[in-house]
């Protein structure tokens, strides 16, 4: 029984040995394979059978069996291409790929992926080479990006033109300027009753542009420094004009107090009632930074009036013309950004990343995908760069892990293994041969 036992053990040898095999010949057959993560065998040995010896009870082994195949997820070498996306993944997160059934899927589902090869489909979503539609979160027209994770689709029309609601102006008033109460501003000689000019570009519910003019006059003040302003379009340009060179459209005031720190903003009702088809009323608010009386500022990066030359250290507003897309930009934190001919830049959507409890708990799924287990726990999914999700980096792809002399050294040894282990089969064999001669 024990003679023939050991050919048995020798069989097992030989069947762990043909699987690593196996395993080392399928890791170098993905060696170039992008994102693709290798196999490692694990060993167990069974069961031991008890027999009786000259000192008692003793165990005597019975073989090996493979016990797990395990995927090492060790982060492969990122290789930068030519194409925006060509995407890879600098960290232990995951790409989500929703894949929906049809002629292309095995099976519809969610899984997950380091390959990052997609190609925007014919409708604008962001796919893979089967179909499967990467996971993220959509934008809103202001940007923001939606909490519910949806299929990712790229919206390439027109940009629509924004009327300009706020204009935000950094100036510095001069303290210095004399007060002049006996003149008051006249919106036919500007210039000469005024003491400062800005002006600024707005646009309307049309996207036309049109040239906003703010004239501003030193006021007398009991205390602090006080300043009137009046902004003024070009009379042709509003339905109300009249005929004049300048229309007044708002006026207001804006206080500082006796170090020329911004106090607080009193403006009035400002009213433009554009030409060209656009929406009457449209209002304009003057935002000079942070006051100190109703904002809470404290004078950093707000307007002020001290003792230097009036100038305006900048000025923004929040309207724009139509555009056309321009091209497409991703983040290392995975928001896609759309770039505009009209120079607006306008988040699109948000790349979503997958990390696990038990990585080691995944099931292969075929094309280098994987799907979730009891064993791997819930996804935790969420943005790049949040968490232990990592980067996600364009035109960038992900290698393959396996290492081409460490396969081969593993190879070197599967096959001594299996040579070991075929000799006891025909040592096995022989000793039988002699006791079936032993009659003879």
């Amino acid at each position: 029984m024990a003679i023939s036992q050991a050919l048995y053990t020798g069989v097992t040898g030989m069947n762990v040995m043909s699987d690593s095999m196996s395993v080392v010949a399928n890791n170098l057959a993905n060696a170039n394979a992008k994102g693709f993560k290798y196999d490692r065998v694990e060993f167990d040995d069974l069961l031991s059978a008890d027999t009786m010896s000259s000192t008692g009870a003793a165990q005597i082994g019975r073989g090996a069996r493979v016990s797990d195949v395990r995927t090492v997820h060790t982060q492969g070498g990122l290789t930068v291409t030519d194409r925006l996306t060509d995407l890879a993944v600098q960290g232990s997160g995951f790409f989500v790929v929703g894949n929906p059934k049809g002629e292309k899927q095995e099976a519809g589902g969610q899984f997950y992926t380091r390959v990052g090869s997609f190609n925007f489909d014919k409708d604008g979503y962001l796919s893979d080479a089967a179909g499967g539609h990467l996971q993220g979160y959509e934008a809103d027209k202001n940007g923001r990006l939606n909490p519910l994770m949806s299929d990712i689709r790229i919206q390439t029309n027109n940009l629509p033109p924004k009327t300009t609601e706020k204009v935000l102006v950094n100036v510095n008033l001069d303290g210095r300027t004399e007060v002049k109460p006996d003149q008051a501003f006249d919106i036919n000689s500007p210039q000469d009753t005024s003491d400062f000019v800005n002006s600024v570009n707005v646009f309307d519910s049309q996207g036309n542009k049109h040239a906003m003019t703010t004239y501003f006059k030193r006021l007398q003040a009991d205390e602090g420094i006080t300043w009137e302003y009046h902004q003024t379009v070009d009379g042709k340009e509003v339905t109300d004009g009249d005929g004049q060179a300048l229309k007044e459209v708002g006026k207001g005031k804006v206080k500082f107090d006796a170090k020329g720190n911004l106090l607080s903003e009193e403006p009035e009702d400002m009213v433009a009632n554009f030409t060209k088809g656009a929406t009457p009323g449209q209002k304009i608010v003057m935002d000079f930074g942070k006051n100190m009386l109703t904002e809470g500022g404290n004078g950093v990066g707000a307007s002020t009036s001290v003792a230097a030359t009036s100038i305006t250290v900048f000025h923004s507003q929040d309207g724009y013309e139509s555009g056309n897309i321009k091209s497409l930009k991703i983040d290392l934190d995975g928001k896609v950004k759309g770039y505009y001919t009209n120079g607006v830049e306008k988040t699109l959507a948000g790349l979503a990343l997958a990390t696990f409890e038990n990585i080691d708990g995944l099931m292969k799924a075929g094309r280098n995908q994987f799907f979730s287990t009891h064993e791997s726990g819930e996804p935790r999914i969420g943005a790049a760069q949040t968490g232990t999700r990592g980067s996600i980096y364009a035109s960038t792809l992900e290698e393959s892990n396996v290492d081409m002399a460490q396969q081969f050294v593993e190879m070197i040894r599967t096959q001594r293994g299996f040579q070991a282990n075929s000799r006891s089969v025909t040592t096995t064999d022989t000793m039988m041969e002699e006791v079936i001669n032993m009659k003879r």
